[in-house]
């Protein structure tokens, strides 16, 4: 259910300052991970199956560097699974994260851009960290790889003809030796360098290695306005900004109202 990426390229962080390495442990359970993409200042997009049953939680961020653990840590309080998820179907596969404090936007930390009709761009790219074969060969550095769009026809086919609900894109890669492995869900596949369309999901071991569920995010573009909007405002008051960085003024009403700096 997991994720990183086999072969594909290393990457430089300011090609993909969007991207957020996911450090958790649920349930006293050792540690694992996920990616996740930055949506504003305190929001991360994710995958709901990397917190089932993920209660109580120790879940750390880190952005701005290709490096695990490196970067700026944040320190993540709460986060919302979609309510209609199904771990056996991967129905609705979507999650949002809430840090605790408030990402400072430069080079190697930036949004993501969302949108409800994105352009139809076939070529994607998916990047993340972790294991770099499908031996278990760890990596410690974030890499990327290419990944071609398929209609739903072949989609269907490449996962033993599986029904693809609403909401289910897939991927695959384009030369044959570049794709998501253990580690990588919940990270961001992109088109255009900066539109996410895609949030790793799944893969059918027994038919392919090398094609990749992906939960559709313009599907899911109002549930995440919405739920996205109920976490920025529901822990205004309590968040605060980085070290090293002047604070600011407790958030007021009118900015939740207006969800400042949103998507």
């Amino acid at each position: 259910m997991t994720g990183h990426i086999v072969g594909g390229f290393l990457s430089k962080i300011e090609s993909f300052p969007f991207v957020v390495y996911i450090s958790k442990s649920c349930n006293l359970y050792r540690n694992s991970s996920c990616g996740a993409s930055i949506l504003n200042q305190v929001i991360l997009l994710t995958a709901a199956h990397c917190f089932k049953n993920c209660d109580p939680f120790t879940i750390n961020a880190y952005s701005g560097s290709i490096r695990k653990y490196s970067g700026f840590e944040n320190k993540v309080i709460s986060y919302k699974r979609h309510e209609d998820y199904h771990p056996n179907s991967h129905n609705n596969d979507i999650a949002l994260l809430r840090l605790e404090t408030e990402l400072i936007f430069v080079r190697s930390v930036k949004r993501i851009i969302l949108m409800k009709y994105p352009p139809n761009n076939t070529l994607a790219v998916v990047a993340g960290w972790g294991w770099t074969d499908s031996q278990g060969t760890r990596g410690d550095v974030l890499k990327h790889t290419p990944q071609l769009v398929l209609d739903r026809e072949t989609c269907a086919s490449h996962l033993g003809n599986t029904e693809i609900p609403m909401g289910m894109i897939c991927g695959t890669d384009t030369e044959g030796d570049g794709y998501p492995e253990k580690g990588d869900s919940g990270s961001p596949l992109v088109i255009n360098n900066n539109i996410q369309i895609g949030i790793v999901s799944f893969k059918r071991r027994r038919f392919t290695n090398h094609t990749i569920a992906y939960t559709h995010v313009p599907y899911f573009y109002d549930w995440i306005v919405e739920n996205a909007k109920e976490l920025y405002c529901k822990y205004a008051n309590t968040t605060h900004n980085m070290q090293n960085f002047a604070l600011t003024s407790p958030w007021s009403d009118e900015h939740c109202d207006h969800a400042k700096g949103f998507i």
